[in-house]
């Protein structure tokens, strides 16, 4: 609605060296040859991006304990309040003792190996 540049109550009183010093043209000129340099800005950010993101899975990788099963072994089941299907690596499909089969599949997460 109105064009006027917004000042500071400290600066109405006096210019400041902020007031003096700006130049229109000046700053335009920057303006553009600082998009010439956009790409090159994106490019970083996205190759930052990649290596934070391999660190994060390089430390999570090192902390999980990988869960290997046999056939035979006893299992305890974590059972929670939703039991979706997974299908996929890394689930398993149980028998109890007398051979029989349990309902749907276990993912590997939700067991953990039973020691007698």
């Amino acid at each position: 609605m109105y064009i006027t540049e917004a000042v500071l109550p400290t600066e109405v009183g006096l210019p400041t060296w902020r007031q003096k010093e700006f130049e229109e043209e000046k700053n335009s000129r920057a303006l553009k040859e600082h998009l010439n340099f956009i790409d090159e800005l994106r490019d970083k950010a996205l190759f930052t991006m990649q290596k934070y993101k391999h660190l994060m899975a390089r430390s999570y990788n090192r902390r999980m304990k990988g869960r290997q099963f046999r056939v035979g072994d006893l299992v305890l089941k974590l059972y929670s309040a939703s039991h979706p299907r997974i299908l996929g690596p890394g689930t398993y499909e149980l028998e109890k003792m007398d051979g029989k089969p349990v309902p749907r599949t276990w993912h590997a997460s939700k067991l953990s190996k039973f020691y007698c």
